[in-house]
C-alpha cells in the first residue's frame, strides 16, 4: 500500500507555510482588538436663526475660514465667553465684521441641528454677556433636530451667545447670534372689534410738528459712563458700560475703560485696547437716556473706572 505521508524532503517546508499563516491570523487578530475604538463626540449647531458659523456654512458670509465647511465643530473648554470658545475658529470672535442681524421676537424659537449627539449638561443662553435662560437636561442625549423656546428676550440690537455643556467632558459648544429683536412670539396681538386699529378722524388729526414738541436735535452735551465686571473668569472676565447723557442730547459717545485690556466688544466699536465709542445705532441720546455696551478683556475685573465723552 502506498503511503499518503508527505515526502520526508517536504515535511518543513509545509510546517514553515502553516506556522506563517497562523501567525498572519494572530497579527490580524491583534491588530483588530488592540485599534482603539472610535469616540463618541457631540457635534451640533444652530442652524435657525442663524448663527455666525451657519451663515459662513451656507455662503451668506464669506471668507469664514475652515468654519464655513464644518460648523457643528465650535467646540472648546466650558466657561469661554468667546463666540469660538477660545478654540481654532477664532473668525467667528471678529467683531468688526459685519455679521448680518437677523430679526426675531422677544418670544423666539432656535433650532439646533445635532451631527453627533452626547450626554448634555445644560443649554445656557447669554443676551449681550447675561445669562438668560438656563436649560438643564440632566445627562440626557438629544435628538437630531429639535428646538428651544426662549421667552423674554430684551428688544433692541443684541448679541445671543449660546453655550451648549457636555455632561461627561470639559468641552462645551459655542453659538453666537447677532439679532434685532422686536415684540412677538405666541400668538402675536391681533386688531379685534373692541380694540380696533386707530383710525384718522376730523377730531383726532394725525399728529403735526409743533414748536412746543420739537424733534430731538443734535446737541453737544457732556456724558457719564459707568463700568463692571459682569461675568469673570482664570484670565479674563466680560465687562458692561452704561452711558448717560446729560441734560443735553448728544449724537455720539466715547467711553475710555481704566483697569482693563479689552480685546472684544458689542454694542460699540472698540478702538485700541481701552476706549469703546458707539455703534451706529446708539450713538444719539435724548438728554438723560442710557445706552448699554459690552466687552471682553485681560485681568480680573477689579478697580475698574470709566470716562466718557460726548459729541
Amino acid at each position: 500500500m502506498r503511503s499518503s505521508a508527505l515526502p520526508r524532503d517536504s515535511r518543513p517546508t509545509a510546517i514553515r507555510l502553516l506556522l506563517s499563516a497562523l501567525a498572519a491570523v494572530a497579527l490580524a487578530f491583534a491588530m483588530l482588538t488592540a485599534a482603539p475604538a472610535p469616540s463618541a463626540q457631540a457635534h451640533g449647531w444652530i442652524s435657525d436663526p442663524p448663527s455666525r458659523q451657519d451663515l459662513c456654512y451656507t455662503g451668506a458670509v464669506k471668507d469664514c475660514g475652515p468654519v464655513q465647511y464644518e460648523p457643528w465643530s465650535v467646540e472648546a473648554k466650558k466657561g469661554s465667553m468667546l463666540c469660538s470658545g477660545g478654540g481654532r475658529f477664532t473668525e467667528l470672535d471678529n467683531e468688526s465684521r459685519a455679521w448680518p442681524r437677523q430679526n426675531l421676537t422677544t418670544n423666539e424659537t432656535f433650532t439646533w441641528d445635532i451631527v453627533a449627539n452626547h450626554s448634555t449638561s445644560t443649554w445656557e443662553y447669554f443676551v449681550d454677556g447675561r445669562l438668560h435662560t438656563t436649560i438643564n437636561d440632566n445627562g440626557a442625549m438629544p435628538p437630531k433636530r429639535f428646538t428651544h423656546t426662549i421667552t423674554n428676550l430684551p428688544e433692541g440690537n443684541h448679541k445671543i451667545f449660546v453655550r451648549w455643556n457636555i455632561a461627561d467632558t470639559v468641552n462645551a459648544f459655542y453659538q453666537c447670534i447677532d439679532a434685532y429683536i422686536t415684540p412677538g412670539g405666541n400668538p402675536a396681538p391681533q386688531p379685534t372689534a373692541t380694540t380696533p386699529a386707530p383710525q384718522p378722524t376730523a377730531t383726532t388729526p394725525a399728529p403735526q410738528p409743533t414748536t412746543t414738541t420739537p424733534a430731538p436735535q443734535p446737541g453737544n452735551g457732556a456724558c457719564t459712563a459707568t463700568v463692571r465686571a459682569a461675568n469673570s473668569w482664570g484670565s479674563g472676565f466680560q465687562g458692561e458700560v452704561t452711558v448717560t447723557a446729560g441734560s443735553a442730547a448728544i449724537t455720539g459717545w466715547k467711553v475710555t475703560v481704566n483697569g482693563a485690556t479689552i480685546t472684544q466688544a458689542w454694542n460699540s466699536t472698540l478702538s485700541g485696547s481701552t476706549t469703546l465709542a458707539n455703534a451706529d445705532w446708539n450713538g444719539r441720546l435724548g438728554a438723560g437716556a442710557s445706552t448699554t455696551a459690552g466687552f471682553i478683556a485681560g485681568g480680573s475685573g477689579s478697580g475698574l473706572s470709566a470716562t466718557c465723552t460726548a459729541s
